[in-house]
């Protein structure tokens, strides 16, 4: 009876290992087609690309549908498996991480939407930062995307401490921006399209600062999204989930 139930355990386990293989080669399928989206989103911004921005935007589908993908594989493993604390912590993580990849999917669709709007404003490249926050929106993905990739809990973050560069690179642009309006006389709507962008590409290391929390979550089963707001709620948890959780 124990040679059965051994045998049982590790076929059990070898299934639960299969699947999470599976898990995290679909998120780094999600990561590239994200990766492409946002390269193409740069490109038609600096380049005021009309046609791509418009491919991107059509796209944006195939990025919502990974989403369901995952979280349905996520579920299955839930329902069917006995997942460890690792195994369930890497779930959850994985969860997180693909509803983050397809909101950077929805903030390239909301660039791309603004690409022909700020084509009226005269200037706004040379005047403004933005396509530094652009370049630096795709390089913190990379981070985050090579955190999670090794499972490197200090490269993510490494993460977190460029996300600070990005908000400060965020906050002088808008005050170019501020400085842009008077003496351009494209109209309130193309500055606000302006606006819309530069939130858009902030946005996107905000959501790359989220993975790279959930990679120090599932290697460290350390929540650090709110450190505070965790210790007093890992304080007085009590049911058997919180043990993973935490």
């Amino acid at each position: 009876m124990r040679t059965s139930i051994s045998i049982a355990g590790n076929h059990l386990m070898s299934s639960i290992e299969s699947e999470i293989q599976r898990l995290c080669a679909r998120l780094s399928t999600m990561f590239d087609r994200v990766d492409e989206q946002l390269a193409d989103t740069v490109n038609a911004l600096a380049t005021a690309d009309h046609v791509l921005a418009s491919k991107v935007r059509d796209r944006d589908r195939e990025v919502d549908a990974m989403e369901l993908e995952n979280d349905q594989h996520c579920i299955r493993i839930l329902d069917s498996l006995q997942p460890t604390d690792m195994a369930l912590r890497t779930v959850i993580a994985s969860m997180r991480i693909s509803s983050s990849l397809e909101r950077v999917g929805d903030q390239c669709k909301n660039t791309c939407k603004a690409v022909s709007g700020i084509g009226a404003v005269a200037g706004w490249q040379s005047s403004t930062n933005i396509l530094d926050i652009a370049d630096a929106a795709r390089n913190i993905m990379h981070r985050a995307r090579d955190a999670f990739v090794h499972q490197d809990r200090l490269k993510a973050r490494q993460v977190l401490a460029y996300d600070r560069q990005v908000d400060r690179a965020y906050r002088e642009a808008f005050a170019a921006i501020a400085v842009l309006s008077p003496r351009n006389g494209s109209g309130s709507e193309a500055l606000l399209h302006l606006g819309t962008v530069t939130k858009s590409l902030e946005r996107i290391a905000d959501h790359a600062k989220t993975i790279a929390r959930c990679v120090v979550y599932f290697v460290e089963g350390t929540d650090i999204r709110y450190s505070a707001l965790a210790e007093t709620v890992s304080a007085t948890a009590t049911s058997p989930f919180a043990r993973a959780v935490r």
